[in-house]
């Protein structure tokens, strides 16, 4: 990117990085930088721009954009995740309502747009996406269904599945297990992450993944992979350091490459699916892989390892 002459793009990653940690508009700033290098960038206009890829009378599942924050605590005049659902739910009520037949009384539409309100007002996330990560998030429809949640992840009930491209050929004739701790990196400003075997991590905890390699193939013109992970643990950052420790970091991660990755338009990291077992019903979402040529043409794959329509 240049700026009166002088190519800034440098300076502008490192910038984003900081921002990223030391204020709450850090997104702001990274959205804006990262649309400046993409012709194809997606990123919702509004809360009505929202995919939902599952829905019971207790839970949503929705597709997550990538650097969409979750809630307004994160980047309060930015579009943010809770805000979609909310808004596509009252949305949607109001006109099933205006709908029916016969009409509504106005004392019935009153009553029903009081208690409308407290559903929408319900409405709770039930676990967090990094801001970069796309994919499968759930949202419960009342606090007894958000607790049901919890328990599953507690008792360790819950499946989940993530796509991921990262650099270089990764090479494995069978699925990778990693077992490496993690904890925060002490060096540095805000919490940065980092695996136990770097000399400043503390209050490292276990964190497991399962590694599949699905496709090699190019990303702009570089050797790159696409891989399926299973998260065991649900540590901070876990699958960007776990890949990073294998020698292969996640195309675009802006933390944990050096030098830092600022290019891509997006952390390559995708939250395919999402199965929970809770006492109330089985929640079984799948999300759209966003790393095919149509959608990202710089994405070129060469090889098919393992079909990715298996997951």
């Amino acid at each position: 990117m240049n700026l009166l002459g002088i190519d800034v793009s440098g300076t502008c990653a490192t910038f984003s990085r900081l921002c990223y940690f030391g204020a709450p508009w850090y997104s702001v700033i990274l959205q804006w930088y990262r649309q400046q290098r993409s012709d194809h960038y997606r990123y919702p206009t509004s809360a009505d721009d929202i995919q939902i890829v599952y829905e019971s009378k207790n839970y949503f599942v929705v597709n997550k954009d990538d650097l969409v924050p979750i809630d307004s605590f994160d980047a309060p005049a930015q579009v943010n995740v809770t805000q979609q659902v909310k808004k596509w739910f009252h949305k949607r009520e109001t006109e099933r309502f205006l709908k029916q037949d016969p009409p509504a009384t106005e004392e019935q539409a009153e009553q029903w747009s009081k208690s409308l309100a407290q559903k929408v007002e319900d409405i709770r996330y039930c676990h967090r996406l990094d801001l970069g990560t796309s994919g499968c998030m759930c949202y419960a429809r009342s606090a007894s269904a958000s607790y049901l949640t919890y328990k599953a992840f507690i008792d360790k009930r819950v499946l989940k599945y993530y796509l991921a491209l990262v650099h270089g050929h990764l090479h494995a004739p069978y699925s990778i297990f990693v077992n490496v701790p993690i904890g925060e990196n002490a060096s540095c400003y805000g919490r940065i992450m980092c695996t136990d075997d770097h000399p400043h991590c503390t209050a490292a905890k276990p964190a497991q993944s399962h590694v599949d390699v699905l496709e090699h193939g190019d990303y702009d013109g570089k050797p790159a992979s696409k891989v399926l992970v299973r998260i065991l643990t649900g540590k901070r950052h876990q699958i960007r350091l776990h890949m990073k420790y294998l020698g292969h970091p996640i195309i675009g991660d802006y933390l944990y490459t050096d030098p830092i990755d600022y290019k891509p338009h997006r952390i390559m990291l995708h939250a395919r699916s999402l199965t929970i077992h809770t006492e109330q019903e089985l929640i079984d979402a799948l999300a759209k892989d966003p790393f095919v040529t149509q959608i990202d043409p710089k994405w070129k794959k060469t090889k098919t390892i393992l079909p990715v329509n298996r997951w």
